[in-house]
């Protein structure tokens, strides 16, 4: 019985052609709800795995303002903002209590339940995927003796790490419903400074 494809195959590789081309056109669809600066740091950052400091170079500005950028458009393509789809502040504040423990502990098993399949963590190195990724290089990058502070970082829920009284990076969180699905770390002193974490009163 006659399928109608080649010898080659080619009515299922128009199939899949056309599925290429329905995925492209969706991407480009979603890239466009983005300003320009967005976009360029969403695609050099998290599509292309440039660092910060590198976006920099090719878009200008500086590597906070770099990841800035990226983290907003990676907040808006998933339609949540800082806070996602999730309980609101207070949830928002008892997953980021949980995490810090659970960092400050080196803890990666406990830290891997905090967090949603596909989390990304960011940093100035780059990105790295996955839960079990994500965990492990929290348990890993967690200092002895450093002081976890609770605090906005950008208006999102985060934290920011003291080491001797001296900030030395900050942590903000990005959520879907009841896990963290993204972790942005900066460090270096203008790139704190930039980002002006403000901290809860005491």
């Amino acid at each position: 019985m006659d399928d109608g494809a080649g010898p080659d195959g080619e009515r299922g590789g128009t199939v899949a052609e056309g599925l290429d081309a329905a995925v492209l056109g969706g991407f480009l669809a979603v890239l466009d709800r983005l300003g320009a600066r967005e976009r360029v740091a969403y695609l050099l950052h998290d599509v292309f795995g440039l660092p910060p400091g590198e976006t920099a170079r090719v878009m200008g500005g500086s590597p906070a303002e770099a990841a800035r950028c990226a983290r907003r458009a990676r907040e808006r393509l998933r339609g949540g903002g800082p806070g996602g789809e999730d309980g609101g502040p207070g949830a928002r504040r008892a997953l980021v209590e949980a995490f810090l423990a659970a960092a400050r502990a080196r803890d990666a098993v406990a830290l891997a339940a905090l967090l949603a399949p596909d989390a990304v963590a960011y940093s100035e190195r780059g990105a790295v995927h996955g839960a079990p990724a994500v965990a492990a290089a929290a348990a890993a990058l967690a200092r002895p003796g450093a002081l976890l502070r609770p605090a906005l970082v950008e208006g999102a829920v985060g934290a920011v790490a003291h080491v001797d009284g001296r900030p030395v990076a900050a942590v903000s969180f990005a959520f879907r419903r009841d896990r963290i699905v993204g972790v942005e770390i900066t460090t270096g002193t203008d790139g704190l400074r930039a980002l002006g974490p403000v901290f809860p009163e005491a």
